[in-house]
């Protein structure tokens, strides 16, 4: 995604706000803090203090809950010296949203120090920490949701969600921490509406929506009791468009819409130059790229739900632009953390279906099904990447002996230590 490209990418110091540091600078010398004088240094510190304030609402927001008194006269009376460290880097790393209001009283404090240069870094850091938390988690969102927003695809919560997320990335990229929060929340709270009218059409619903229903909870488990590229060909389904290429039911179905949909922009259909892989295939794979492919039996692939495409543009291609911005709406994603900003690995051309990310380590889990989801959203943290279809039986008994495999090192995508890439 372009704004992790440009955290990336730039200087700690947002540019926007360079110029009030570099007057105060030159006003107060090297040493602000033991310095501070003149109006420039007094608006610079006015200026860090208003973005604390609005990482604070941000992070209540995101939280769920008010944080302690944001008053000035709190943040110049609750300055520890002995809490701040100007050299420390922002905390990105394994970052939830519970550290955040930590991160914030680091920043106060530091701004309530009157070094502004010191500052500005803390408060840089911690607004790109906001927005990381508010871009996971309405990622998160939209990805639990993409499966079971196919049964009520007339639902209002599915527009409210499309625009959510959309509006969460775009106050990303202009870095509105109070924005991105609140599209995040109001994410999550629509998938969670959205399952939740799922499960009531299982119940309340005519029988041609009842039977949509146990179609989904049956092909979402129709590959329980294998294992990690052991599925047979016979349970998979071959792709309407690639008969070469195998994939479980629901996704195959799901790619059929997606590049009807395609072909009436392109005029032509998606090329896949990969889907299901059996064990072998992805030894010989592992074989073949090294660490640049998963290890035998952690791959998506292996489970039927993920394709690789002809992608001879990357990540400026029409083709990855279109599909990052229409392929949720059918079910399918680019993982998060293979995006041209994310920790990778970066491929433009893989693409998966009912899996959920967690970007902080590099991997992508399908997504469990037959767990019912909370009638109301959690309000400490974002939503786990667990539920997505409505707790119902199938129409038919599904001849499988388990639910979706226990994670080991023979059957979980996530049972290495290293990234599963695909």
């Amino acid at each position: 995604m372009a704004f992790l490209t440009a955290v990336l990418a730039a200087p700690p110091i947002d540019a926007s706000h360079s110029v009030d540091v570099a007057q105060a600078s030159s006003r107060a010398g090297t040493h602000l803090a033991r310095q501070p004088t003149g109006p420039a240094h007094t608006q610079a510190l006015t200026r860090l203090d208003d973005r604390v304030a609005a990482v604070e609402a941000a992070t209540a927001t995101l939280v769920g809950h008010p944080l302690v008194d944001t008053t000035e006269a709190a943040s110049r009376t609750l300055f520890r010296p002995d809490l701040v460290d100007a050299d420390a880097a922002p905390v990105t790393s394994g970052l939830t949203v519970e550290k955040l209001p930590d991160r914030v009283l680091d920043a106060r404090q530091q701004v309530a120090s009157g070094d502004v240069a010191a500052a500005a870094l803390v408060v840089e850091g911690v607004e790109t920490d906001v927005l990381l938390v508010a871009l996971d988690l309405v990622d998160q969102s939209a990805q639990n949701a993409a499966m079971t927003r196919l049964l009520v695809a007339a639902d209002p919560q599915v527009a409210v969600l499309d625009a959510a997320v959309g509006a969460t990335h775009a106050a990303a990229e202009v870095r509105d921490v109070v924005a991105a929060a609140t599209s995040a929340v109001q994410a999550r709270d629509a998938a969670a509406g959205i399952t939740v009218a799922a499960q009531q059409i299982a119940v309340t619903g005519d029988e041609e929506a009842k039977a949509a229903v146990a179609k989904v909870q049956e092909q979402a488990r129709s590959t329980d009791g294998y294992t990690n590229g052991s599925i047979p060909l016979k349970v998979l389904c071959a792709v309407a468009f690639a008969p070469s290429q195998h994939l479980r039911c629901d996704a195959a179905e799901a790619l059929a819409r997606l590049n009807a949909a395609y072909r009436a922009d392109f005029g032509r259909d998606l090329k896949i130059t990969g889907s299901y892989r059996t064990l072998e295939e992805q030894i010989s794979t592992r074989a073949a790229k090294g660490t640049m492919a998963a290890v035998p039996g952690t791959s998506n692939h292996g489970w039927g739900l993920a394709i690789d495409l002809d992608q001879v543009s990357g990540y400026r291609s029409a083709q990855y632009v279109w599909l990052k911005a229409n392929a949720m709406t059918y079910g399918w994603h680019h993982p998060t953390y293979m995006d041209e900003g994310g920790r990778g690995p970066h491929e433009p051309w893989h693409w998966e279906f009912g899996t959920s990310d967690d970007a902080g380590t590099g991997t992508s889990v399908p997504i469990t099904v037959g767990v019912a989801a909370p009638t109301t959203p959690p309000v400490t943290s974002p939503a786990p990447p667990v539920v997505e279809q409505p707790s119902v039986a199938p129409a038919e008994p599904v001849p499988t002996p388990s639910a979706t495999p226990t994670p080991t090192p023979s059957s979980s995508p996530t049972a290495s230590a290293e990234p599963p890439v695909p």
